[in-house]
């Protein structure tokens, strides 16, 4: 009798996602002999595991090449070799099975981890660098588990105690006119799974390591924009204090332009201006307060004083002391106002 071995594969799930499992492309396999016409024959069983662990070995080796990851060489291959698929629970679909020219085949599916996988790569999936995750999805990622990934990608998978079980294994037989024995296997999606955990497992210590140097960077690029953000604050202070000093000269200067032009009035010049001075001097103090009080972030550029362009870097006393520049500002210009005002009143 000859004997043939086809199988079927779907794809080698490199990727979390984007691969369905319910389409399956035929691949024929080295012919290989069969034990008999039986769903659970111990040779037909056993070569059924050794087909799921090449095609695992597979994906595996093309996810460790893709990674871009330095994966632990030992590691990966004390796991190549001692990882086990087995199916159980065998049981034939088909009706008389000695007369029928196909068998349909059934059974569960496990794939045996080494001790101390399951743990290592939930532990690697935590520290598995987020290149594309940013602020609020960053954080969501850091919560985001590998028992999180499996209930919402692999959801006919379970992994526990390091096992990885899976739902419903389909295989089948087929016997030609000839009597030669074809054996189709279905793909499962345990095989792609078991191929992430061990991708995760090996680039555990290559994750820790990038995720220490971006720490390293996130801590001197912080550093640095504390530096120069201090910088910058005290360039803003510097400019403030430079403005302060020069618009209490102005201040200064004015107010003896305005005393002087007073004194020289006469004393009925004076006293027919009294009131109307008294008033002045209180609208002064009223209009200067309510223009200071202006937000700086409503000047347009060429309104601005220089030291007003580095408003970014104020805190709330320099936002006051601002106020107190805008205020001298109105003053210094009130009063100047107000000099020409009497010098012209009586000239």
């Amino acid at each position: 009798m000859k004997i043939a071995l086809i199988t079927s594969l779907v794809c080698s799930a490199v990727a979390l996602s984007g691969c369905d499992f319910s389409k399956k492309k035929a691949e024929t396999a080295e012919t290989k002999k069969l034990q008999d016409w039986s769903c659970s024959a111990p040779a037909n069983v056993e070569q059924i595991q050794g087909h799921l662990k090449d095609v695992y070995l597979k994906d595996v080796e093309q996810r460790i090449r893709q990674s871009g990851y330095e994966a632990d060489q030992a590691l990966l291959e004390t796991i190549r070799k001692n990882i086990k698929f087995e199916i159980s629970h065998i049981s034939t679909k088909t009706e008389n099975p000695e007369q029928a020219k196909t068998l349909e085949c059934s059974s569960l599916v496990m794939a045996k981890l080494p001790k101390g996988l399951q743990k290592r790569a939930e532990n690697a999936y935590m520290a598995e660098p987020c290149e594309e995750c940013d602020g609020e999805d960053a954080q969501a990622s850091s919560t985001y588990t590998l028992q999180d990934s499996i209930q919402n990608e692999w959801s006919s998978l379970t992994l526990s105690d390091d096992k990885i079980k899976g739902a419903d294994f389909k295989y089948g037989l087929e016997r030609s006119d000839n009597d030669e024995i074809s054996l189709t296997v279905e793909s499962s999606s345990i095989t792609a799974f078991a191929a992430k955990v061990t991708e995760l497992a090996v680039n555990f210590a290559a994750y820790e390591k990038v995720a220490q140097t971006n720490r390293e960077a996130g801590q001197k690029y912080q550093e640095e924009s504390s530096k120069e953000e201090a910088a910058q604050i005290a360039l803003a202070q510097k400019a403030m204090d430079i403005r302060q000093k020069e618009l209490d000269g102005e201040q200064n200067a004015a107010v003896e332009r305005l005393n002087i032009t007073w004194d020289k009035l006469t004393e009925e010049q004076k006293a027919s201006q009294q009131q109307d001075q008294a008033d002045w001097f209180e609208k002064r103090d009223v209009d200067c307060k309510v223009l200071a009080q202006k937000n700086v972030y409503s000047l347009s550029e060429s309104e601005m004083e220089t030291y007003q362009k580095q408003r970014n870097y104020w805190d709330e006393a320099m936002q006051k002391q601002n106020q107190a520049l805008q205020y001298s500002k109105c003053f210094v210009q009130k009063t100047k106002e107000r000099t020409v005002y009497l010098n012209n009143l009586f000239h």
